[in-house]
């Protein structure tokens, strides 16, 4: 939702000293300056200043220590507001409990971590096997990225902010795999290493039950709930016809994932088959490709719809190890009869198996 004319000149001010503190840390008196509108800022007031910067950034990244200051000027105020009342069984309510459990988890880390300062004769093991067993951390960001950011993009005016969690949540996964993978004996560097990772899921929880859902949950009060339209028709060419059923159940059941992006750069279509490598959901139709990966895929992403769009490619692949699995991963350009381009067909594959045959196999 975008600004009242109420708060207009006080977002105004909150852009001003964010604009600041791109520049680097500000002295006292500047924050002084600006105390009146930081110690009773609200959620929505917070978020309109970040889509100020987030908008018209091209790093992301570089964004990161600006903003951290920024809402550590606000935190006090932000917690201090009244969290709306999330209706039970909703998105936001599930996301909100996780959120709390999330919280939960990182003070149980907190504990383990003081113990350990307290006393040097105890293991980095334990801490590392709590650590381990966080795996709701990883479970929640897969649910926001795909199940909350594309609806806040659909519903919400302002709603760059995703972008930079996204970015932070890729750093904390990233951040509790050093920390699961530190084999050395040096304690000063194991702190450093679980320290980042400890922060950033701080801080990112934070930005969810102080902003992100008070915001989200504004944006979606006027979202109108309806159930996909069935197609009866089904499908008819000249190599034979397929009721709707028996295509839904043709695509579950290929060995494969298929997405489709149209020439507009929005996912029309994907698959949804029980093997399915990478989640999905239905919010993710009508969203743009590239708010579908994190921004540091975005690049690669826009350089293969410009080589399809253009006609200097038809094909791109990507395979890699994730998981224990060999998934090989092609992007198709999708061309009428005449060869205008019509879109981006993409096919994800566990090919673990196919890998591994040799020889011939012709009987039962």
């Amino acid at each position: 939702m975008k600004a009242s004319s109420q708060n207009t000149e006080r977002i105004a001010r909150m852009i001003e000293y964010l604009n600041l503190l791109v520049e680097g840390p500000v002295a006292k008196e500047i924050f002084e300056k600006y105390r009146p509108v930081l110690e009773d800022a609200i959620p929505f007031e917070v978020n309109s200043a970040l889509e100020s910067l987030l908008s018209t950034t091209d790093d992301i990244a570089a964004a990161e220590f600006p903003v951290a200051r920024f809402i550590r000027s606000v935190g006090k105020a932000l917690e201090a507001q009244r969290l709306p009342s999330y209706e039970a069984g909703s998105l936001l309510n599930d996301l909100s409990q996780e959120n709390d459990e999330v919280g939960s988890q990182l003070v149980g880390l907190q504990t383990i971590s003081k113990e350990l300062h307290q006393d040097h004769s105890l293991s980095l093991v334990r801490l590392q096997e709590a650590t381990k067993d966080f795996e709701l951390l990883q479970q929640h960001y897969i649910r926001l990225q795909n199940e909350l950011f594309p609806l806040f993009e659909e519903h919400g005016d302002e709603h760059s902010c995703v972008k930079l969690m996204w970015t932070l949540q890729d750093e904390a996964l990233a951040a509790r795999k050093a920390v699961l993978s530190y084999e050395g004996e040096e304690r000063e560097k194991f702190w450093r290493i679980f320290g980042r990772f400890y922060v950033l899921a701080g801080l990112l929880n934070f930005r969810e039950k102080y902003i992100l859902y008070p915001v989200a949950h504004r944006a979606l009060a006027q979202q109108q709930q309806s159930e996909p339209t069935a197609i009866g028709a089904g499908f008819a060419s000249l190599t034979g016809s397929l009721s709707n059923e028996e295509l839904q159940q043709i695509f579950a059941t290929l060995p494969f994932d298929i997405a489709f992006i149209g020439s507009d750069d929005r996912v029309k279509y994907y698959s949804d088959p029980p093997h399915r490598i990478f989640p999905r959901s239905p919010q993710v139709v009508g969203r743009l490709v590239q708010n579908c990966h994190p921004p540091k895929s975005v690049d690669t992403v826009e350089q293969i719809l410009s080589t399809f769009k253009d006609g200097s490619a038809d094909h791109a692949e990507f395979y890699l190890t994730l998981k224990g699995s060999f998934v090989h991963i092609q992007y198709f350009a999708v061309r009428s009869t005449d060869g205008k381009y019509m879109g981006t067909m993409e096919v994800s594959q566990d090919a673990t198996h196919i890998r591994s045959l040799t020889g011939e196999k012709r009987l039962l």
